[in-house]
């Protein structure tokens, strides 16, 4: 009766053991994934926890041969603890690797949804949300906030004579010289069509009008394309319109008609141009 017990106690430790050691699997994925920083050191402690709580199985299985003639419900309920033990490891590491791929296939869904495909720029849906947080920001704390819209001049004149392969090009280029010129905090949404707004926290109508006079003048003087057949260099210019929050325009709206009204007398007065609203 006692043998026949201890071979019971024993496939359950085998049994917990084997979990234990499928375990690893799925945590050493985990860690493979996991960006260098504490919560990767964390995990890697936990995996090396793992491994000493597995030699702890061998250890328990050898004392409990070595004892086999004097059997307990201790023992009894050591070999059943450790088999949920290993087990609940098991479904541990498994829940941790699923729930990562899951906040990760969420991060890729959430960014996906607030990002312009072709630009890479975020889009009028996040601009709009963006915009609303620091025009209430700004009021509240009575800080500066700038807005800009740039619009591509002769925007339609590029698609028909090159394409809209190429326009899409130009609107990419423009992107990129644009996101690596505005700081940090500053927030660059495509806006619509050939149109990009800038929003710039904690910036007065003189600062931003700074800012939008290098971007036109980077603008001007860059390739933005290159026809593939014939090598020809294509080069842009923009307008950009500019408004502040002010005693006058005190909302979201108001920022964004102004800026938008500025824009407009840009490319009235010639384009190639930056415009500050008086208000």
């Amino acid at each position: 009766m006692h043998l026949m017990i201890m071979i019971g106690e024993l496939v359950f430790l085998i049994i917990g053991a084997l979990f234990l050691v499928r375990a690893l699997s799925p945590i050493k994925r985990l860690i493979s994934e996991l960006p260098d920083g504490t919560l990767k050191r964390r995990w890697r402690l936990l995996s090396n926890l793992t491994l000493f709580f597995l030699l702890f199985y061998f250890v328990f299985g050898y004392n409990l041969w070595l004892l086999r003639e004097s059997i307990t419900v201790l023992s009894m309920l050591g070999s059943l603890m450790l088999l949920l033990g290993g087990i609940a490891s098991y479904v541990m590491g498994q829940l941790a690797l699923q729930t990562a791929n899951d906040v990760k296939d969420m991060a890729i869904l959430q960014h996906e949804s607030i990002t312009d495909a072709l630009t890479g720029l975020k889009n009028r849906r996040y601009f709009d949300q963006r915009m609303s947080e620091e025009v209430a920001l700004s009021l509240r704390h009575k800080l500066p906030l700038s807005l800009m819209l740039l619009d591509v001049d002769h925007f339609k004149k590029i698609n028909d004579t090159y394409g809209h392969q190429i326009g899409d090009e130009v609107l990419s280029s423009l992107a990129k010289l644009i996101s690596g010129m505005v700081r940090d905090s500053d927030i660059v949404a495509r806006y619509g069509g050939e149109e990009i707004a800038i929003i710039t926290p904690r910036t007065s109508k003189e600062e931003a009008a700074l800012l939008a006079e290098r971007l036109r003048d980077l603008i001007e003087k860059t390739t933005v394309a290159m026809v593939g057949t014939t090598q020809e260099v294509v080069q842009v210019t923009v307008s950009l319109g500019i408004c502040s929050l002010s005693p006058v325009i005190t909302d979201k709206d108001a920022l964004i008609e102004e800026s938008d009204q500025a824009l407009y007398l840009a490319k009235k007065y010639g384009r190639n141009r930056v415009v500050v609203s008086n208000w």
